[in-house]
């Protein structure tokens, strides 16, 4: 049977929706992770991907905690990782914004390691609210708006004498060598205090000049309104084998967040997979 010619483009342009219809793609789910050869990115979301098969869940590169808190609550991500203590200050400076994202539950810790010269007159954190020689004294806290300068910043508020020193946004084993020459009085950075084979970690701990800042005071232990844990103590271990003892220091914890219009099943889903896969999405498995 022959079709007649009046229907054939009307036929044509049937097939060509149904087709683009069937091409199209589902709208995918964003998580905000961390910078590419991270760990947030690379293993903890890469990994968080895969514990969620039943979504189509994109593992989104970014800057870190900051930018993610953003995306949320700009509706740009459904879940997202980020440091409690930075997720604490954006609460403070917006809570309008930000108190719509839902704390879906903790993923691991992060440590305060704050490095000294075994030389100098910077024995305790309260220390680095005095002067030292007639000037402030000068900290180093890594790329501004990064981990370490968001939690001086909350600390400088627990601690309002802190704010008395000169932040230097100078981070890596470059500050240390600077310490070690006497141009800083301390370097500090967050880390997950599991991964002791980082290079700041190591470098310090190979200077014979240079010793790790203990933290002890109960009084930086900190809870949000609304019982958010943000920085608690603890002892954490080192690499290194002439040091028996662990550091005793304040840390706070990298969490799992959502939207506010995140997907219900995927919130569920993510939440069930940090209670009980929580080790396969640290790689630990």
């Amino acid at each position: 049977m022959k079709l007649s010619r009046s229907l054939l483009p009307g036929a044509c342009l049937g097939i060509l929706l149904a087709a683009s219809v069937a091409g199209a793609q589902v709208p995918s789910d964003v998580l905000a992770s961390g910078e590419r050869g991270r760990s947030y990115h690379d293993i903890f979301g890469a990994n968080m991907v895969e514990l969620l098969p039943g979504f189509r869940l994109k593992n989104r590169a970014t800057s870190g905690s900051a930018e993610n808190l953003e995306l949320l609550a700009d509706g740009k991500a459904e879940l997202g990782f980020a440091q409690s203590d930075v997720y604490a200050q954006r609460m403070q400076s917006d809570r309008k914004r930000y108190g719509t994202i839902t704390v879906v539950g903790r993923l691991v810790d992060e440590c305060v390691y704050v490095v000294r010269h075994r030389e100098g007159p910077v024995h305790s954190l309260a220390d680095l609210g005095s002067p030292i020689g007639g000037r402030p004294a000068r900290v180093a806290v890594g790329p501004e708006g990064g981990g370490m300068s968001v939690t001086w910043s909350l600390l400088s508020k627990l601690t309002p004498a802190l704010a008395r020193a000169k932040v230097v946004h100078t981070g890596g084993v470059l500050s240390l060598n600077q310490l070690g020459l006497g141009m800083l009085d301390a370097v500090g950075w967050v880390n997950n205090p599991d991964d002791r084979s980082h290079a700041l970690l190591q470098a310090a701990l190979a200077a014979p000049e240079l010793a790790l800042l203990p933290i002890t005071n109960p009084a930086l232990e900190h809870v949000l309104d609304d019982g958010t844990p943000i920085y608690r103590l603890r002892s954490v271990a080192l690499a290194d084998g002439r040091k028996k003892n662990p550091l005793q220091t304040l840390c706070t914890s990298a969490l799992v967040f959502a939207s506010a219009g995140a997907n219900p099943k995927l919130v569920e889903q993510a939440s069930q997979a940090l209670g009980l896969q929580r080790d396969a999405i640290l790689g630990r498995d």
